[in-house]
């Protein structure tokens, strides 16, 4: 496939960084969710009952949700992108990392029926690997933002 036009390159390039943008603002706003989750089930009855009215656990799920298949999306497409444009995948640690955070939200959305029946371990290690993927996601906006630094670069002769 050969694809000339800046427009349709950029377009290709750049739709995987905006929506893993976004992945990042979401899951930092799932974390703020769950923080109020957890605070509801520890709080004394006058601070819980007003936290309930939040329905904080519904929107945590609801968004988790949304997330993850943004996330999956956000990664498959990341490497169509790279092989559409370049014909092949880079190893590097963006790659790694991003493929090592698909598996991981994959693990923390599998949580999630054990947390609707009150498993206090699945709790744990659920907030253990969601702290991890929060650590992925800033670690891949580091390493992406040096990869739309190149393709700028490239691209336009610019950055």
């Amino acid at each position: 496939m050969n694809i000339d036009s800046v427009a349709l390159k950029s377009l290709i390039a750049f739709s995987h960084p905006v929506l893993m943008l976004g992945v990042l603002a979401g899951a930092f706003y799932a974390l703020y969710l769950g923080v109020q989750v957890r605070r509801s089930r520890t709080a004394d009855k006058e601070v819980r009952k007003e936290l309930i009215q939040g329905k904080y656990n519904q929107r945590h799920y609801q968004l988790a949700s949304i997330l993850l298949v943004l996330w999956v999306i956000g990664g498959i497409g990341g490497m169509g992108a790279t092989y559409t444009l370049f014909h092949k995948l880079f190893v590097s640690p963006h790659l790694i990392v991003g493929l090592a955070s698909v598996a991981t939200v994959a693990i923390a959305a599998g949580l999630a029926p054990l947390l609707q029946k009150g498993k206090e371990w699945a709790r744990i290690a659920h907030i253990t690997v969601t702290t991890t993927l929060i650590g992925l996601l800033l670690a891949q906006t580091f390493t992406g933002l040096q990869i739309v630094q190149k393709l700028l670069k490239d691209l336009f002769g610019t950055a």
